[in-house]
């Protein structure tokens, strides 16, 4: 199962700490019904998988917020043939209607290589769209504060713009402002957006997972006899498109 960041923390701890130190990485694989642990290779595989689901997610940005405009990511995915094969099953995908916002590209690439790669993000996909989505926040956030815009004005930009509230709840968008806005200068997004992703979908599984396991005793007691955690700093994007700011 992929994790990151335990759900014992808030949000906007998790991303003081990050801020401070590095994004820690929590990774567990599962293997014959019980938690291995992760080795190196689990590790690689994971940060390959998180760079793919957040390159994916930059250039759906892109697209989907320049009215599917294909000169908005082509240019800068120029030599990368990855990643421009990854920017032409979008444009299929997005016209055959199947991807209407960029989350959903995030997560369906984050699946695909978790499986590939014979690890288990531990969530649905729809609830991992949810959470990609919501780096949204992070984004706007940080245009925000890039524009030289206080941080009152800034929430209240966001709020205006986020409206539904299902995905972009008050309370969290004030979080993801107080880590934008605590550093004496804007935050590097990469490192915001993908720890607002992973501690939404950490906390979702191990709701579930606890929950499993009450309800299944022998589950219970196999998860007790298990060692989780490796820690590692945080992945780097290594070709991502670069985001823009443009209205939806």
């Amino acid at each position: 199962m992929l994790r990151m960041m335990s759900s014992h923390h808030p949000l906007n701890l998790a991303m003081s700490r990050l801020l401070a130190l590095a994004l820690l990485l929590v990774l567990a694989l599962a293997a014959a019904g019980a938690w291995a642990q992760p080795n190196a290779a689990t590790k690689t595989a994971f940060r390959d998988c998180n760079d793919r689901a957040f390159l994916a997610l930059g250039i759906a940005r892109n697209y989907l917020m320049t009215d599917r405009n294909r000169d908005a990511v082509l240019p800068h995915l120029k030599g990368n043939a990855g990643a421009e094969a990854m920017a032409e099953e979008l444009f299929r995908r997005v016209e055959a209607g199947e991807i209407r916002v960029p989350g959903e590209y995030a997560a369906d690439t984050l699946f695909q290589c978790a499986r590939d790669a014979g690890l288990r993000v531990g969530v649905s996909r729809a609830h991992a769209a949810l959470c990609f989505t919501r780096t949204d926040i992070a984004f706007f956030l940080h245009a925000e504060r890039a524009r030289h815009v206080v941080k009152q004005g800034a929430v209240a930009n966001v709020l205006k713009r986020l409206t539904v509230r299902r995905l972009y709840p008050v309370a969290l968008v004030n979080q993801v402002a107080d880590a934008v806005y605590r550093p004496s200068e804007n935050p590097p997004l990469q490192p915001l957006m993908e720890a607002l992703a992973w501690s939404c979908i950490n906390q979702a599984a191990h709701a579930a997972a606890a929950a499993s396991a009450a309800a299944t005793p022998a589950a219970a007691g196999a998860a007790s006899a298990t060692a989780a955690a490796g820690a590692a700093s945080a992945p780097s994007t290594t070709a991502s498109a670069p985001a823009t700011a443009a209205s939806r």
